[in-house]
């Protein structure tokens, strides 16, 4: 149940599972709320005279978007709907005997403005997309003590995002996709809005009992990367990071602390989000208009592979995915650039390329307009790092990079087990 406050002496209850207390508060009233401070649980007794319901306006938008958000949470959007922000004046706030011993966590220490300051200036001068998505993911660790992060992009179609970095976990998580509009960061996403939620175990045994109740949904799509999470996670927070009004991606901190971020660390992400973004979109026009004067490279000829492994790769056209032997390792238009890099390696031996070629090319069903061929150039170059493929790929300038194999490949049909053709 969310509870925001509105001004010194009153606050709003959601109102999604309480219909007999609305025909009793209806009859009388009056109520009475225990609250207890997920952070110290000091526990306050509140006595309630109810004023009115409402069922639209900023106040029920808000509780909207925290029961939205525990939805998401638990894969119940069907069952949490905010029906009414019942809205209630506290005539009586009363502390409770404490039942702990007082041996509480400290409060999170505050975001540092020159912690804040310092990440945005490295973020500006970043000019490279690679290494801007370093000095976020290595910054917002080091300077603003967030321990796990997750940073994903926003592809061309604008219906979801994908990882392209990650810091804290030991789970794969470069290429993870989360549809726009699901979970915690696909909200977040669809609304350009902050979330934070602080008491994700609480909120979790909430949402269960009420489950309990309902027929559970079948299970939904399973993503060939799943998104990593920490198993012990009390505190997330996740920022979208905009850039002239267009959202390019979301940024995720989470935290085993309960309420581990206050309005400050929102604040300070916002701050550094909005630095990133502007930087990004920067970082593909220098790569784009590098990219447009470059001549197409010259093939170079095969290296012998004369005692060296042969590695067969996979493509399945159906979702555009690659797999290396039995492991998958990319899909979509990513997967779509490693099978034509690969497609010209086996025909000529070649390795070096350029943007401007590729973004010329069909096979890969690039949108003309904001493709983000660069995003995907580099999640293309740490999946395979991620996966510890034999392929590589090295930038060698700007707008032009080396496709490095260790060995030789064999390009395999994933549905006919055949060959497939190596395109010249």
């Amino acid at each position: 149940m969310a509870s925001p406050r509105i001004g010194d002496d009153r606050l709003a209850l959601s109102n999604q599972f309480m219909s007999k207390t609305s025909r009793n508060l209806a009859a009388n009233p009056r109520g009475s709320l225990l609250l207890v401070d997920p952070a110290t649980h000091d526990e306050y007794r509140l006595t309630l005279v109810w004023e009115r319901t409402e069922r639209h306006g900023p106040v029920f938008e808000r509780l909207r978007a925290d029961v939205d958000a525990l939805a998401e949470l638990q894969g119940m959007r069907d069952v949490f709907r905010l029906r009414a922000a019942d809205v209630f004046r506290v005539v009586e706030l009363v502390q409770v005997e404490p039942h702990h011993d007082g041996n509480v966590a400290p409060a999170p220490a505050p975001a540092d403005l020159a912690a804040v300051a310092e990440l945005c200036t490295r973020l500006g001068r970043s000019t490279d997309l690679d290494v801007l998505v370093d000095t976020l993911l290595d910054g917002v660790g080091q300077l603003l003590g967030h321990r796990h992060v997750l940073l994903l992009l926003l592809d061309e179609t604008g219906r979801a995002l994908y990882t392209v970095g990650a810091r804290g976990y030991t789970d794969e998580a470069i290429g993870a996709e989360v549809v726009h509009g699901d979970g915690m960061i696909g909200q977040a996403a669809q609304r350009c809005e902050p979330i934070r939620v602080g008491s994700l175990h609480q909120l979790g045994k909430y949402a269960r009992s009420i489950a309990s109740h309902y027929e559970p949904d079948p299970a939904g799509p399973v993503h060939a990367v799943r998104l990593p999470s920490l198993a012990d996670a009390e505190s997330r927070m996740v920022v979208p990071l905009v850039s002239l009004g267009a959202l390019v991606g979301v940024l995720v901190v989470e935290s085993p602390r309960t309420v581990a971020y206050v309005d400050d660390d929102e604040r300070a992400l916002v701050a550094v989000g909005a630095t990133f973004a502007a930087a990004l979109e920067h970082a593909r026009l220098l790569d784009r208009d590098g990219a447009d004067g470059d001549a197409a490279a010259p093939a170079r000829p095969a290296t012998p592979a004369a005692g060296r492994p042969t590695w067969p790769l996979r493509w399945f056209e159906l979702d555009s995915s690659v797999f290396l032997g039995g492991d998958y390792l990319i899909k979509g238009v990513a997967g779509r650039i490693l099978w034509r890099l690969a497609q010209q390696h086996v025909a000529d031996g070649r390795t070096d390329f350029t943007n401007k070629e590729l973004r010329l090319d069909p096979f890969l069903e690039l949108p003309g307009f904001k493709d983000n061929l660069e995003s995907r150039l580099v999640l293309l170059q740490r999946r395979l790092d991620e996966r510890g493929a034999p392929m590589r790929i090295v930038k060698t300038g700007r707008g032009r990079f080396r496709f490095e194999v260790d060995g030789a490949l064999e390009l395999v049909d994933g549905l006919s087990g055949s060959a497939a053709a190596a395109s010249p």
